[in-house]
């Protein structure tokens, strides 16, 4: 910052353009639409919050500050659809340019890969270093300078961190550099990340990707004491010299190539084994003879890659400002480190899932380990240090609650998968063939291990040969509240889901007279629902207790007894 940085920018924006570039779908988070539109804040998506952005510094500023994006050809019909609700913004006939698609590449023969089942998935953008073709090939730069736009920002629509700072312009125009990179320190969360580097042979400035490093060289590519500032993909571009440095090489600016593999189709590891050939635009570095970086804090860098980004934004760690940027809670010192488990939280749709009663609050949180899946609510506050774990194979729920500096394993702890029905061993019973008013014996004996068990089962087993619809249609409980009737209703509903019943009609508090579990079979509901016959418990007139009877019948779809023939 220096004294008349924000007043030199602000005299400056009439000469400038902000662009995010919006060509990925996010298709490693399993997102199939433009990753700009999935909801970071509230109901704010990252576009949205873009948007609000630009209409406030317009507001700020008195002036028609320019915004234009990259869009793909995956994203372009998405975000403009999207963008009819902020009409200033979407006004401009030059908001998008597209950027250029190429084919993917077959693994093993090098020729354009063949995917029948969705021919989209054989196409893709060639990276964000085909900005600058794109920019050139459609005209889009041409036009800027015709309008007199000497400096460009560029950033990823998924980092609002990048927004247009006045006084990183001011010092860019004062530095009259071509080409400035915003870089920042490098931890060990970075060491994959592509660095800035300075050749020895003419001390240019240059940019390595981890996808251009020799396996050989992997362990001095990741010192972070020998590299020590990363890209932020942050750019500061001088237009009238890319359009020279474009003239000069033939039309393009040359930028080593990088091999991607991947599978054709995102969501199937199994699809064919392609190559994805892309550039990177920051590595335009070694192209401009003026060229510099500029080292910002980490909070011009806040992109989302993983879930782990997505759940932080999303939490009470980052906040909205008056002029929609998302910066760090101020309370923090330093933001949590996010260790949710890569294999169940790939997904944007997982993290969905696992936070659809609420985002935990992070505010007060120094790291957060997840291992296998948790739910959790907007009543789950983590304080420093965090440990969660459940092996398990099926979702655990957090109870609400402060966890602090511990670890907690849910194993334990009630599941939310699918009900795994368990098979009994049993043998027929004598004396289980119902009457007219079904079956009656004392309570005692239907208390026996089994007893009422093979009596359901049996039921279930008949009538399912018979083509009831009990996955679809509705099961009817209830009985005249005699002893063991709470008991015996937990049997059977138990034994119905095993069975694959999917809806179950109890009376309330298990009471239900016959006449109105008749009532009930021919009326309620519609016909998708209708019950396809009914449980009740009764021994009719015959006193209950402990030492008295107990009874069960079986009810078919008209309402009426079980004929003979069930």
């Amino acid at each position: 910052k220096t004294e008349d940085g924000t007043v030199h920018g602000a005299s400056l924006l009439k000469e400038s353009v902000v662009l995010k570039l919006n060509g990925g779908l996010g298709t490693g988070m399993g997102l199939d639409f433009a990753k700009s539109l999935l909801k970071v804040k509230g109901n704010d998506t990252f576009l949205d919050l873009t948007a609000k952005q630009v209409i406030s510094m317009r507001k700020a500023y008195k002036q028609n500050v320019r915004f234009a994006l990259m869009n793909s050809f995956s994203t372009s019909d998405d975000t403009m659809a999207f963008l009819q609700k902020y009409p200033d913004i979407v006004s401009d006939p030059d908001l998008e340019f597209v950027q250029n698609k190429v084919p993917k590449l077959d693994k093993t023969t090098y020729m354009p890969g063949d995917y029948p089942a969705n021919p989209k998935c054989e196409w893709c953008p060639p990276g964000h270093g085909d900005l600058y073709a794109a920019l050139e090939g459609s005209g889009t730069l041409d036009k800027l300078l015709e309008q007199g736009v000497k400096y460009m920002f560029v950033s990823n629509s998924d980092n609002l961190g990048a927004t247009m700072d006045l006084d990183l312009l001011s010092y860019f125009a004062k530095q009259d550099y071509s080409f400035m990179m915003e870089c920042a320190e490098r931890t060990n969360n970075d060491k994959k990340g592509g660095h800035l580097a300075v050749r020895t042979k003419d001390n240019q400035l240059i940019l390595r990707e981890s996808a251009q490093c020799p396996d050989e060289d992997e362990d001095q590519f990741q010192d972070i004491s020998k590299h020590r500032f990363f890209n932020t993909n942050n750019l500061w571009i001088r237009l009238d010299r890319l359009k020279e440095e474009i003239v000069k090489n033939g039309g393009f600016i040359p930028l080593p190539m990088i091999q991607n593999g991947k599978t054709i189709d995102p969501k199937n590891d199994d699809s064919l084994k392609v190559l994805q050939l892309e550039t990177a635009m920051g590595a335009a570095i070694e192209c401009f003879s003026k060229a510099g970086a500029v080292c910002v804090p980490r909070t011009r860098f806040a992109p989302v890659k993983k879930c782990n980004d997505l759940l932080l934004l999303r939490s009470d760690a980052y906040v909205v400002t008056p002029d929609s940027r998302l910066v760090m809670n101020p309370v923090m010192e330093a933001a949590p480190k996010m260790g949710l488990d890569s294999k169940k939280y790939k997904f944007v749709q997982a993290l969905e899932a696992a936070t659809e009663l609420g985002t935990p609050s992070l505010v007060d949180c120094t790291a957060l380990k997840v291992d296998g899946l948790v739910y959790f609510t907007r009543k789950n506050i983590f304080v420093g240090k965090v440990t969660i774990t459940n092996s398990s194979s099926e979702p655990k729920v957090l109870p609400p609650g402060t966890y602090t500096n511990c670890t907690i394993n849910l194993d334990a702890a009630p599941g939310l998968g699918a009900v795994c029905p368990k098979k009994m061993p049993t043998t027929p019973i004598e004396g289980q063939k119902p009457g007219t008013s079904g079956l009656r014996k004392k309570t005692a004996v239907f208390m026996e291990p089994n007893y009422l068990a093979n009596f359901v089962q049996s039921t279930f087993s008949t009538i399912k040969t018979m083509g009831a619809d009990i996955e679809t249609k509705t099961l009817v409980v209830g009985g005249d509240g005699r002893y063991f009737n709470p008991e015996a209703i937990q049997i059977i509903v138990k034994m119905a889901v095993a069975n694959g019943v999917n809806r179950i009609w109890i009376g309330k508090d298990g009471i239900l007279s016959t006449p109105a579990v008749s009532a009930i079979i021919r009326e309620r509901g519609p016909s998708y629902m209708s019950p396809f016959g009914a449980f009740i418990l009764t021994a009719s007139h015959n006193p209950g207790g402990p030492n008295e009877d107990f009874g069960i019948k079986y009810n078919v779809e008209n309402g009426g007894p079980a004929p003979e023939k069930v």
